[in-house]
């Protein structure tokens, strides 16, 4: 009995030699720390991923998603739980996702009763919408960009801390259209009346993702073990980076057409680069040093401006002086695929200046990667 006793006290004690793990856990809109229930939850959920990686956890709380971004990107975290969208931004610095909540989500545009319109451009509707960057609020805003639109389209474009004030402004009366959850939006609608315009695709509500460097291999296969039950009561399933591939693309997407310039694919650039026409890498210089297109120059688009169509140019710089002297002179630009804002602007900012034939290269470098073509590394 005694040796029996004596193994709970060796795993705390292996427990507390190894070195801890930091994980950031980032709050739904509708958690908050103050609830002594939220809090409960996630302590024994966090023992649960103790227990998993033989590891003590160190555990820091987010209300805002772009604070664990960004602590991810400057190495803080080993590991994120989060909604969709935190775990597909994150990827990008060597974060890879163990576990998803078999359940989804999808965002939905609701009218109002009285109102007839749609989400179309000049539609001049009061939209509300959730938080700024709530998965809500993320892929409501990725819908109205990958459509072109802009804040001059809309009356007003709100967006709101508590994520049942849209739809309770429409209601009021004080919205045309809101944002909600689909599961929202269709229960409002049969109380309320009103239509659902536009439903996004599905994304999972919640997932962990680890950082692939600091978490080996054997401990990520033991946490997607180890927590498909939780004390979260969230039913989970193994996840890869390829489940969260389109929701990084949903939540970043640029426009998929832009009045003035042509949009081509790769293997169009292809051909134009065989006729000669310039091509210019807007990324930044660490990106194109590491590899670019064949021949393309690096002239890289320092982006300050919010990623959307209506962007202020006067907070970005671009040198454009670079570019050729005569604005009928044909040339591509392109940036980091179609989540990458620089490339877009880049081509808005040439087409400003006059320029007449501007070709947008909207796939860019990972569209090109992808086809199979020739990269150079190089620098020009």
């Amino acid at each position: 009995m005694r040796r029996l006793a004596l193994i709970p006290l060796l795993l705390v004690s292996a427990l507390a030699q190894a070195a801890p793990l930091t994980l950031g856990i980032v709050l739904d809109q509708n958690e908050s720390l103050a609830d002594s229930s939220t809090t409960q939850r996630y302590r024994a959920f966090v023992g649960e991923i103790e227990r998993a990686v033989g590891q003590p956890v160190r555990v820091q709380y987010y209300t805002r998603g772009f604070a664990a971004i960004k602590h991810a990107k400057n190495g803080t975290l080993d590991m994120i739980f989060g909604p969709a969208q935190i775990i597909a931004n994150v990827s990008k610095f060597k974060f890879e996702p163990v576990i998803k909540s078999t359940a989804t989500t999808a965002a939905a545009f609701v009218a109002g009763p009285q109102y007839k319109g749609a989400l179309t451009a000049q539609s001049g509707a009061r939209l509300g919408v959730p938080d700024y960057e709530s998965l809500m609020g993320g892929i409501a805003r990725s819908e109205i960009n990958s459509r072109g639109l802009s804040k001059s389209d809309f009356a007003e474009v709100k967006f709101h801390r508590m994520a049942e004030a849209p739809l309770y402004g429409l209601k009021l009366g004080r919205y045309d259209l809101a944002v909600a959850s689909a599961e929202e939006a269709k229960t409002w609608t049969a109380a309320n009346g009103g239509r659902i315009v536009l439903t996004s695709a599905a994304v999972p509500l919640r997932a962990l993702t680890v950082q692939s460097e600091t978490v080996p291999a054997a401990a990520q296969q033991k946490l997607s073990a180890g927590l498909q039950k939780n004390s979260l009561n969230l039913a989970m399933a193994s996840a890869s980076k390829a489940d969260f591939k389109g929701v990084a693309s949903m939540l970043n997407t640029t426009p998929t057409s832009l009045p003035g310039a042509k949009v081509v694919v790769a293997a169009e650039v292809r051909d134009l680069l065989a006729k000669g026409i310039p091509i210019f890498d807007v990324r930044v210089e660490e990106e194109y040093e590491k590899a670019h297109i064949p021949g393309a120059r690096s002239v890289t688009y320092k982006e300050g401006s919010a990623k959307e169509v209506g962007f202020e140019a006067a907070d970005d710089q671009w040198a454009m002086n670079r570019l050729p002297k005569d604005k009928n002179a044909p040339f591509i630009v392109y940036c980091d695929g179609t989540i990458c804002w620089r490339g877009y602007k880049s081509a808005v900012m040439a087409i400003n200046a006059g320029y007449k034939n501007v070709y947008w290269f909207r796939g860019g470098f990972p569209e090109w990667k992808e086809a199979g073509l020739p990269t150079e590394t190089r620098k020009n």
